[in-house]
């Protein structure tokens, strides 16, 4: 049976309005949001942290961030998401210790009361970034302590501005790192290197955050958003089944003894191998090569 142009004008408007429908659905959510605001480049969507004078983390904060998440996991015209913030000179200072004070206060009083038996909402919401099938840059414009930095740790990307600090100083306030920075931080660096810092309470210039590999890079401020938009576009342009398993089967074999984590490999490949861009650019590197001969 014959298919008219008009039946394949007509599906691929039906697939474009449902697209569209999609971005502007993300974007009107976003636009209601208190602490994020959204903004789109293209593949690229870049959520900035909004929350004056200083940018500190709080409970709207991150059911925010867990919202952008779901529908950016959603969003067919998102391939990459960027996280920056929206105060000069930090990305997020640190969680809200007030709101941290409020909690230590009713523990106190209810010293009967123990956590649930799920994880807390910005653990949940950390876990949705290591989750998400789309590659997440954290743009570290400044200073990111506490759970600012953790948030970072949960990202695929780090890069930070120079002068700018990281770091997880909970020591100083006597607690420790409660959003995944006492797990994460270690797997990134070291557990003697991870120790030092925590257990001291210390914090990290950027020289020495990209020496010792807490992130990637450190630039200039005015360097900062066009370096991760580099990044982010180069992302972009590759397939985005290759990039997302790439990310599900580091993440997940981490966790996994070796014949468990090269198993997952293994299938994830196949996967791959069965995809209609990795049949294509197979066949277009070999004839291209072929052609050289």
């Amino acid at each position: 049976m014959r298919t008219s142009a008009t039946s394949i004008l007509i599906v691929a408007g039906l697939v474009l309005s449902g697209t569209a429908a999609w971005a502007n659905a993300l974007d009107d959510a976003v636009s209601k949001y208190k602490h994020i605001k959204g903004d789109r480049q293209g593949p690229v969507y870049i959520g900035t942290f909004y929350n004056p004078p200083s940018n500190l983390m709080n409970a709207t904060m991150v059911n925010e961030l867990s919202d952008l998440l779901n529908r950016i996991e959603e969003d067919e015209q998102t391939r990459v998401l960027i996280l920056t913030g929206g105060i000069p000179n930090y990305f997020i200072q640190h969680y809200d210790v007030g709101e941290l004070d409020q909690t230590a206060k009713l523990l106190k009083s209810n010293p009967d009361v123990l956590p649930g038996p799920e994880l807390h909402a910005t653990h949940q919401a950390y876990l949705q970034i290591e989750a998400l099938s789309k590659p997440v840059i954290a743009a570290i414009n400044g200073q990111a302590h506490g759970g600012g930095f953790e948030l970072t740790l949960a990202c695929d990307f780090r890069i930070m501005t120079n002068p700018g600090s990281v770091g997880l100083p909970e020591a100083n306030v006597g607690i420790l790192p409660g959003a995944g920075g006492t797990v994460r931080l270690p797997r990134l660096i070291g557990a003697a290197k991870a120790k030092e810092f925590m257990m001291q309470g210390m914090v990290a210039d950027a020289e020495t955050a990209e020496r010792i590999g807490m992130v990637m890079n450190a630039v200039p401020a005015d360097e900062l958003m066009g370096e991760a938009m580099k990044i982010a576009n180069r992302l972009a342009a590759l397939p985005p089944l290759s990039v997302a398993l790439i990310k599900k089967v580091v993440n997940e074999s981490a966790h996994l003894p070796l014949k468990e984590a090269l198993r997952l490999e293994e299938e994830n490949f196949w996967v791959l191998m069965k995809s209609d861009d990795a049949q294509r650019l197979m066949r277009e590197y070999v004839e291209a090569n072929q052609q050289g001969l």
